[in-house]
């Protein structure tokens, strides 16, 4: 039988699951605020008040599971040696078809990805608080500003890392359906972790 290796626990992979769909909620609810060509986004959402109202809500949950991410993921994504670095110069490898130098329990791409939408993050939540809240004019002004170009970023990495985690990494997705990987699989894509598990 194949020996598997715990890459994700379930609270992990619960918690990674709300913020993705409260993520899903948030873009659908904002685009059609954002476009007027989009409002039937809203009437879906049984009108632009409750849409409204279903956005806030799903950007506190969104802001409370990304606040919890930090304890599972920032540690790691903050530690950048030379692998790291050699990874990222080479793009892990998958331009050029070379084997990519040995990484950790997150790869380089991973931690980079992990802390541009830490911060984006972060960003579009306060922001979106105080345009909740509201404020003075001008103020408001920068606040949708950044609130916005905190959305465009997410917007186009999140499909990305989805993307990534399913057809351009096989194998991947199981760590958010079953928590688990093979051996082998681990031992290939993050053999310094498999180290440190004792596991070579």
């Amino acid at each position: 039988m194949m020996k598997m290796v715990q890459k994700a626990t379930p609270w992990e992979r619960f918690n990674h699951w709300v913020l993705l769909l409260s993520f899903f909620v948030l873009t659908l609810t904002g685009l059609g605020f954002l476009y007027n060509s989009l409002s039937w986004i809203n009437t879906a959402f049984g009108g632009v008040h409750l849409a409204r109202g279903i956005h806030n809500w799903a950007g506190i949950i969104f802001a409370a599971s990304l606040v919890l991410t930090m304890a599972n993921y920032l540690g790691e994504s903050l530690k950048f040696g030379s692998d790291d670095f050699a990874w990222l110069g080479q793009l892990g490898g998958y331009l050029s078809g070379r084997e990519a130098p040995p990484q950790g329990k997150l790869n380089a791409g991973q931690k980079l990805f992990y802390l541009l939408v830490l911060v984006a993050g972060l960003v579009i939540c306060a922001s979106g608080l105080i345009l909740w809240m509201g404020a003075a004019q001008g103020t408001m002004q920068l606040v949708h500003l950044l609130h916005n170009l905190a959305f465009l970023i997410l917007v186009i990495v999140v499909p990305f890392h989805v993307y990534a985690a399913t057809a351009l990494n096989p194998g991947t997705f199981r760590i958010m359906t079953r928590g688990t990987v093979p051996l082998k699989w681990a031992k290939k894509h993050h053999p310094k972790w498999v180290k440190e598990l004792g596991l070579e």
